[in-house]
């Protein structure tokens, strides 16, 4: 038997045109005041970010076959039950100094129970920001500085995704300058029993 793994990271898993496209869509879509799940009006003590929904296209199908190949390979590491994507495509934007989410799950409880894997596409140049690192909450309490220096690099890397189980609690930290933008996907199946 293996170790638990909480995460699988791909590097380069888009190329920076990719990434370039994918902004540019997000860009010209209606991006509004994230919203939790099951509340009405946002906290800003939970979260402060900005979204917009892509939905599956002609234009985006691209998207779509390229994070199912890179769910199947994650997935490896889970074998969980999973049946494809019940949600659209999250294009979320930290973009005023403090922005953040703070530690929470994507799935295993209420409206989003089915959400068996998250992945998260770092869209942005690392230059382009500082602060608003993505976190996973074992990396945070188990890794010693230098190894989670070095994974902080990793994930920043424009065109990285990073997949772990949707029960897994992560945050991203507060923006102190500049622009974030990344691509989150939710991958449904029965719920776990």
């Amino acid at each position: 038997m293996t170790d638990y793994r909480s995460h699988v990271t791909f590097d380069q898993a888009f190329t920076v045109r990719q990434c370039e496209r994918i902004v540019a869509l997000g860009d010209a879509l209606q991006v509004d005041t994230a919203e939790l799940s099951g509340v009405e009006v946002p906290d800003d003590g939970l979260r402060r970010s900005r979204v917009a929904w892509i939905e599956r296209s002609a234009d985006t199908d691209w998207m779509f076959q390229k994070l199912w190949a890179l769910v199947l390979r994650a997935n490896a590491t889970w074998n969980f039950d999973i049946t494809g994507f019940d949600e659209d495509l999250q294009y979320t934007v930290y973009d005023e100094p403090g922005a953040f989410y703070t530690w929470h799950q994507d799935g295993l409880t209420g409206d989003v129970v089915t959400r068996k894997i998250a992945v998260v596409v770092q869209l942005s140049e690392p230059a382009d920001y500082r602060g608003g690192d993505l976190e996973l909450f074992d990396t945070v309490a188990d890794w010693d500085g230098e190894d989670l220096d070095g994974w902080r690099l990793r994930t920043r890397a424009q065109g990285t995704a990073t997949a772990f189980p949707a029960f897994e609690y992560h945050q991203v930290t507060p923006l102190e300058v500049g622009v974030r933008k990344s691509l989150v996907v939710w991958i449904g199946g029965p719920p776990f029993r």
